[in-house]
């Protein structure tokens, strides 16, 4: 039993390490989004759109689900969720690492800030406010998303795809 707490110990020093590293990211990346989110709920009525190009508009929406609006109305859910996803992240960072390489606490660097940066409009909206709408010819054909949405999107993307070819490395001794 001893050895587990002194592993655990040493786990949680270790992410802790990591993390005071990335804060001045993190923080960079929330304030970029919410100051985006702030912008958009003082200059925007919500619903209204105002088109950037044919493929790019700004739209202003509100979401109290997940990706693609799953689950709306179930936001304390998602608060207490986020918490302990967040958690989980920051305390498996030496194996995250470990399993995903050096590099892929910038990825994970990208899922906690998007994951603050939806967790605190959850918290004091009671809500995420999206705003990116891509289009096609002026028509929506992608959910309505923010920059927290986006840094979750690539740093899971780039994950992935590092475990798959970590994998295939592994695999066949390339």
């Amino acid at each position: 039993m001893i050895k587990i707490i002194n592993k655990l110990k040493e786990e949680i020093k270790y992410s802790l390490k990591k993390l005071l590293k990335s804060l001045p990211l993190i923080f960079v990346l929330i304030f970029f989004d919410q100051i985006t989110k702030w912008f958009i709920r003082e200059n925007f009525v919500l619903y209204e759109t105002r088109q950037i190009t044919s493929f790019l508009a700004i739209t202003y929406t509100t979401n109290t689900g997940v990706a693609f609006g799953l689950f709306s109305g179930n936001n304390t859910f998602f608060v207490i969720s986020t918490i302990f996803i967040l958690l989980f992240i920051i305390f498996s960072l030496k194996n995250l690492e470990t399993d995903l390489g050096k590099h892929s606490i910038y990825f994970i660097t990208l899922i906690i800030a998007g994951g603050i940066g939806n967790l605190l409009d959850r918290i004091f909206i009671g809500e995420v406010i999206d705003f990116i709408d891509f289009q096609i010819n002026s028509k929506n054909v992608w959910p309505i998303f923010n920059l927290a949405d986006s840094y979750v999107f690539v740093g899971g993307w780039i994950l992935l795809i590092n475990f798959l070819v970590q994998n295939f490395k592994l695999k066949f001794k390339v």
